[in-house]
């Protein structure tokens, strides 16, 4: 096959955005009418999506509804903060949810109504969240690892309050560890599934939230937090290494990210850890400052004299990071326009795959087009599917996962573990995302947007 010239440069030619939208087509075909399970309205999850995405009440008050629910205790609360919270919204919903509002707290339809909520939040919760511990997450893993995708371990858990809770942190990610490490090698579905790809050397991965570590964390206690998080980092890199285990940072806010990527780079950087195979970082496509960040993770790379992993991502505080900024009359971190942060995606794939020697490049995204470039880009470079991979959300994507894979390509699940309590906060922020109205699932699973303006080339909007 003849390769189609593609500049270095902030544009592509238009044969190779042809070759883009075509192979983004083959995926959209073998889409057909599957949808994941959190868009499927046989069950309560499902319509509760879809009143979420048509109903902006309902969406609003439901979600304040989910975030104070753990600290619910007995059906009275429920129901009272179910009458506060839905008994507008619910008239335009569905009889069945129209009856359990605007209910005696103390009367037996509160009961059921909490029953109700309860196990519908539940249900929620288990499309997004694999188990509540490394034992319990066992069988969804093995379930992925037959689907032939592979998997990163995330522990649920925000900002801890007191040692003791970072401390019961760092405790669960070396049992965790000890897990999987034991169990996963056994399968005989843990061989590689692209045999010689780097991510595939071993089949356990974690991924970890740094600022869980230390209750203290703070970025006006910068220089304490990072010898902290160090230390942390440290005890959790040895173990993996012990257990053969691959790790990614995750990136956070980006009050904390500095010291994120300071505490990777003191980690990594140690003549301990120079052998540590293709340590992962986190890069966040919608930050203004992300193509700088991307070259001083280059030089590091260059500096500790063997690659590393880093996962390209849109971004999951952007709601956040705008509203801070408004309040404190700040410029913005991130872009604006969602077209921009996505077109900054592909300008960030260019770099990632042009230094690959460097780089283990893992392309984060549910969107069509963003991971159809990647490959398209990555094979006129004379790259093959062993020098890259695809990540994507458990319970969000799999089938579009499917299809990459069935092309060839390494897929990994991002697949979170943790109680309900803990797992709120990220349960929360997966439902605003997937009923966001710019989100690509839902345009691709509820909307059914045009194909081609699905796949059409983003541009910087300001």
């Amino acid at each position: 096959m003849t390769q189609a010239h593609v500049p270095s440069s902030s544009t592509v030619s238009d044969s190779f955005q042809t070759e883009v939208v075509s192979f983004g087509k083959q995926i959209f075909q073998q889409l057909g009418k599957e949808q994941p399970g959190a868009f499927n309205k046989n069950f309560w999850s499902g319509r509760i999506m879809e009143w979420s995405m048509t109903q902006k009440d309902f969406k609003t008050n439901m979600f304040r509804l989910v975030d104070v629910l753990p600290s619910l205790r007995n059906s009275e609360a429920i129901a009272t903060h179910v009458n506060e919270y839905l008994s507008d919204a619910a008239k335009n919903i569905h009889g069945l949810v129209e009856w359990g509002v605007n209910v005696d707290p103390k009367g037996l339809r509160a009961k059921v109504t909490a029953l109700m909520v309860k196990q519908s939040v539940k249900q929620m919760a288990s499309q997004f969240i694999a188990g509540e511990t490394p034992e319990g997450s066992l069988k969804q893993i093995r379930r992925l690892r037959k689907l032939q995708l592979a998997c990163t371990v995330d522990l649920l858990g925000e900002y801890c309050l007191s040692e003791k809770e970072a401390q019961e942190y760092l405790k669960r990610y070396m049992d965790a560890l000890v897990v999987f490490s034991r169990e996963i090698p056994k399968w005989k579905e843990s061989e590689p599934l692209i045999p010689g790809h780097p991510g595939e050397s071993s089949a356990v991965c974690i991924s970890v939230k740094l600022s869980a570590l230390y209750s203290q964390c703070s970025s006006l206690n910068a220089k304490r937090s990072v010898e902290i998080l160090s230390e942390r980092l440290f005890t959790i890199a040895r173990y993996a290494q012990q257990h053969g285990a691959l790790i990614y940072c995750d990136a956070e806010d980006t009050a904390h990210n500095p010291m994120i990527y300071q505490v990777f780079q003191n980690v990594f950087g140690d003549s301990e850890f120079r052998n540590f195979p293709y340590p992962g970082i986190v890069l966040q496509a919608y930050l203004k400052d992300s193509e700088a960040r991307l070259y001083e993770l280059l030089e590091f790379a260059k500096t500790r004299g063997a690659p590393i992993a880093v996962r390209l991502v849109k971004g999951a505080y952007w709601d956040m990071e705008t509203v801070l900024s408004q309040q404190n009359n700040w410029e913005s971190p991130v872009f604006s326009k969602k077209e921009s942060s996505d077109a900054n995606y592909e300008k960030l794939t260019r770099i990632l795959l042009e230094n690959q020697q460097h780089f283990l490049p893992a392309f984060g995204s549910h969107n069509v087009r963003s991971l159809s470039f990647a490959c398209c880009y990555a094979k006129h470079l004379g790259l093959t599917p062993a020098d890259f991979e695809l990540q994507m959300l458990y319970g969000m994507a799999e089938p579009i996962a499917r299809a990459f894979q069935k092309q060839g390509y390494l897929v990994r699940l991002y697949v979170p573990l943790g109680e309900l309590l803990p797992g709120m906060g990220y349960l929360v922020r997966r439902l605003l995302e997937n009923t966001s109205n710019e989100s690509f699932l839902r345009h691709t699973f509820f909307d059914s947007n045009e194909i081609e303006t699905l796949l059409a080339e983003p541009t910087f909007k300001g």
